[in-house]
């Protein structure tokens, strides 16, 4: 059993607190198991037992093995001095602190049941380890989904930040960086970022009136603009782009940095691209004003953009499609910029602000969106977990991806449940 389950244990006393023995039959009585503590020094301060007819107040250390203790050189730290418990799961070792005194150490005599229930849980196969206990537990799942949803939207601060310190705070080129982002998807964000990055939006303001100039400007500065063609709109590109090269000292993406293995045409980085510029086209001028509360289907129709006419018949430069491309955004794509860049920009925008209104209207905006479709939320739906909108289907991509796949299952507060029943059994 690893430590941190060890730890986990001892602070929800799931333990035979009757069968706490020391080594030499000695019994070992829990008044208070302590504060958990995070940083460095012991596990838990503060704890009380009483032991040896005397009442004893200091520090928990919680070990797999009893000889982590010499192996994380605890005996030659005098932090550890005031450890009155050594909680181990395999006493291997007589252990001292740094003045040679010998530490009380106690293997945990776990709950036969929690035993049991841990052992499930960690060593099933399924994708979601509790799947098979969920219908049978009085947990308020709906409840623990929104405070799952808040996680995830508030995790994109972290690009955020990042992106307001690279530009001074400048909330509106972040917006445009994290809608570049978007746009990206999964497989190209990293590409569409590093666009906007090196492409400021004050440049992309200025070529605003005229879509095939900020064609000319995006594809130019992608990298997948081609030195020379004998179409005549991809030359006219060529050349609007050489002359802004120049002028505002542009340097191009390495054209490496765009995917297009596996990709369906439609999704293709070139389609993309065409229709990030017809985007701008329409709203580089006034992007601050998608931050502004409307009604969805206002904030939707804004991304219902197309393109320009040369990708009605092309997915890439100088190759004409045997039928008419689907150069539109379609619904699903929407719906992901606004679920995955969107709605988290505007609501780390507002809390900054303090805007608690704006707060809730993204919210509201993410309880309007149809939830997903992935093989993710399949795995939910297969145990009857069924998402009704965007903002519960987030939260179950979250609860997989950072608890059930890495099998956290002590962090969560499913898992914690289900441990948690089995003390009174």
């Amino acid at each position: 059993m690893s430590e941190d389950s060890l730890q986990f244990l001892w602070q929800y006393r799931l333990f035979d607190e009757n069968n706490l023995f020391t080594s030499q039959g000695e019994k070992i009585d829990i008044i208070h198991v302590g504060t958990r503590n995070y940083d460095s020094g012991p596990d838990f301060f503060n704890a009380r037992i009483r032991y040896d007819g005397l009442e004893w107040v200091g520090n928990v250390e919680i070990h797999q093995n009893a000889s982590d203790w010499n192996i994380h050189q605890h005996y030659n730290d005098k932090a550890y001095d005031n450890v009155i418990l050594h909680i181990v799961w395999n006493n291997d070792q007589q252990v001292f602190n740094s003045q040679k005194k010998s530490v009380l150490t106690v293997v945990l005599p776990v709950l036969r049941e929690t035993l049991e229930q841990y052992v499930f849980l960690y060593q099933n196969y399924k994708p979601i380890a509790c799947s098979d206990k969920l219908s049978n537990i009085n947990f308020p799942i709906n409840t623990y989904l929104e405070t799952l949803a808040i996680s995830k939207l508030e995790k994109k601060s972290k690009l955020i930040s990042t992106e307001l310190k690279e530009t001074e705070n400048n909330w509106e080129e972040v917006f445009y960086r994290i809608l570049a982002y978007g746009f990206g998807l999964k497989v190209n964000s990293q590409a569409f970022l590093m666009l906007a990055q090196n492409t400021p939006l004050g440049i992309v303001k200025k070529k605003a009136d005229r879509l095939i100039q900020i064609e000319a400007l995006l594809f130019g500065q992608s990298g997948l603009l081609p030195e020379k063609s004998d179409e005549a709109f991809v030359q006219q590109l060529i050349e609007e782009y050489q002359h802004m090269r120049i002028k505002y000292q542009l340097n191009a993406l390495n054209p490496s940095v765009w995917k297009f293995s596996k990709i369906h045409p439609p999704s293709f980085p070139t389609m993309r691209l065409a229709q990030w510029a017809y985007f701008l086209y329409k709203h580089a001028n006034n992007l601050t004003n998608l931050l502004n509360i409307v009604p969805y289907k206002k904030l939707v129709k804004n991304f219902y953009v197309k393109t320009s006419e040369y990708w009605e018949k092309h997915y890439m430069f100088d190759k004409v499609s045997a039928s008419p491309t689907r150069n539109k955004m379609g619904k699903s794509f929407v719906h992901l910029i606004l679920i995955n860049s969107v709605l988290p920009f505007i609501f780390i925008y507002a809390k900054e602000k303090q805007n608690i209104t704006l707060q809730e209207w993204v919210i509201s905006m993410y309880e309007q969106i149809p939830a997903e479709k992935n093989h993710i939320i399949k795995y939910w739906e297969e145990i009857n977990i069924k998402p009704e909108n965007a903002f519960q289907s987030q939260a179950l991509l979250y609860l997989y991806e950072y608890y059930c796949k890495q099998r956290f299952c002590l962090r969560c507060n499913i898992g914690t449940y289900l441990l948690l029943q089995t003390k009174s059994l």
